[in-house]
């Protein structure tokens, strides 16, 4: 029993880890199942265009005579009639088709790579609000206990003065403000919860997450990367089939015989067989208008692709400047503010002996708990920065 507890042990630390609700939601998330239909569904179709269209097979029965309905032997002209006619599709309609299928189904796959690097970027997000939300939690406690032991310590002192009495309200006061966002935050925290899981497909209760800060990589690296953003792949994939549907409206214009053969019954008179040929005339300029509105839908795609690209490239630029704005207030907070106001909390903390210092050492740990926070926020910050510049290079990791 031990050793399977053993076994299992890195199996829960695992079951938390960022990595493991990421791969999950890629493998089992119903949002991209359903996308994996459409992708299946699409080879279906590819085979349908191989085929010709459905044939036509008719009876017919000439020439009734009123008077004598059931007599089919007055004149050559009786007879019982079955016809099969079958269109004939130009050379190259098929492979034209199939080659729009093809394209339709390139689409469908950058659209599930799209939904993949919009679920990972979700999940991410989620993760560093859940260790963002518990971070403050855990500060927003450490700031309680220590009021709180303030509190008592300075009601052992038995002080009565009104200066005592205003320190030990605004103390009381500080408290009770904690209370409150604590019930915020919880509350907050298990909403995030409740996101992940149905995100990542899991029941997650807990994660656990390693934030260290370090130097952000160049924006060049991102640059480098803009044309791997999937919707964009999916805009480039959308000029493919509008230009497979141009080679297809072109092909249009030219005629697709049908053939038609009959065979023909006569009472008493000798069987024959019809053979003829039809044709469709493109009389009126329907394939051209259709030719020329494909023309125009592909270049609406080209230009929606060059535009989204342009876009693209403002809004790396736009998250790299809050990404480096987000390291840069991290060191101010820990190397500038933070080593200062903890010195000016341990210089009051040691002498809480009246209402007055009771009062100062309230306010500055107020200051400390917003600098705290502000770390923790700025970290956050820089995570979901991150998060959001991989999601725009298509990183689904």
């Amino acid at each position: 029993m031990k050793f399977f507890i053993i076994l299992l042990l890195p199996i829960f630390i695992y079951a938390s880890s960022l990595e493991l609700l990421i791969e999950n939601a890629k493998a089992s998330h119903l949002s991209l199942t359903a996308i994996e239909h459409k992708l299946n569904s699409i080879d279906d179709e590819y085979e349908i265009t191989k085929n010709f269209s459905n044939p036509t097979l008719s009876l017919s029965i000439s020439d009734i005579q009123l008077g004598d309905i059931s007599n089919r032997s007055i004149e050559p002209m009786q007879f019982t009639s079955l016809n099969f006619k079958q269109k004939i599709p130009y050379f190259g309609k098929r492979y034209a088709n199939g080659k729009k299928v093809l394209a339709r189904k390139y689409k469908i796959h950058m659209t599930l790579q799209e939904a993949k690097v919009t679920l990972v970027r979700e999940i991410k997000l989620s993760a560093y609000a859940i260790w963002e939300v518990e971070q403050q939690l855990k500060i927003n406690d450490e700031y309680m206990d220590l009021i709180k032991q303030n509190i008592e310590l300075y009601e052992a002192y038995n002080i009565s003065d009104t200066s005592a009495h205003m320190g030990l309200m605004s103390a009381e006061l500080t408290l009770s403000q904690l209370k409150i966002k604590k019930s915020k935050l919880s509350a907050v925290l298990e909403s995030l919860y409740k996101k992940i899981s149905y995100l990542s497909n899991l029941d997650v209760t807990k994660i656990s997450l390693d934030m260290p800060i370090k130097e952000p990589k160049s924006i060049n690296h991102y640059l480098d990367y803009i044309s791997s953003n999937k919707t964009y792949k999916v805009k480039e994939a959308s000029i493919k089939v509008a230009n497979a549907d141009i080679d297809i409206k072109k092909l249009d214009k030219n005629i697709d015989p049908a053939i038609q053969v009959g065979y023909y019954y006569r009472d008493n008179f000798k069987d024959y067989v019809n053979i003829g040929v039809s044709f469709s005339l493109p009389m009126y300029g329907t394939e051209s208008s259709k030719e020329q509105i494909s023309r125009k839908m592909a270049l609406s795609y080209t230009s929606e692709a060059i535009d989204f690209k342009n876009n693209l490239n403002s809004k790396i630029f736009d998250m790299y400047a809050n990404l480096k704005d987000s390291y840069r207030i991290y060191n101010i907070i820990n190397k500038e503010s933070l080593p200062q106001i903890e010195h000016m909390t341990d210089l009051s903390s040691t002498s809480v002996k009246n209402g007055a210092e009771l009062f100062v050492y309230t306010y500055i740990l107020e200051k400390q708990l917003i600098l705290n926070e502000q770390s923790i926020n700025s970290i956050a910050a820089y995570y979901k920065s991150i998060a959001y510049l991989d999601s725009l290079i298509g990183e689904m990791k």
